[in-house]
């Protein structure tokens, strides 16, 4: 696996964000992204969908990609309380600009 040029940066307080960081860095895998937001918090889950499919598009595997990004934006927390987060407007503009729908 190819690593990203992603500083350390400060510590952030959202618990997925640290996997997300890791990942993009080359520190950790899909499936670490995955286990962590998989039987967590409803936006948890959202975060690592969302931020998978960034990841899986930005090395080529469009197909994982369009299925993180339709999840996500399908997800329990981009249809109920977090619509009015606009991260899960993100998730539904980039499936709609990627015919992903």
């Amino acid at each position: 696996m190819r690593k990203m040029s992603l500083p350390q940066g400060k510590r952030d307080r959202r618990r997925i964000m640290g996997t997300v960081y890791s990942l993009f860095r080359g520190d950790a895998t899909e499936q670490d992204l995955a286990e962590a937001g998989h039987g967590s918090s409803a936006a948890d889950e959202f975060y690592s969908l969302f931020y998978l499919g960034l990841y899986c598009e930005s090395i080529g595997e469009d197909a994982k990609a369009a299925n993180y990004m339709k999840s996500a934006a399908k997800s329990e927390y981009a249809v109920g309380r977090g619509s009015v987060d606009y991260m899960t407007s993100c998730a539904k503009i980039h499936c709609n600009l990627r015919h992903w729908t």
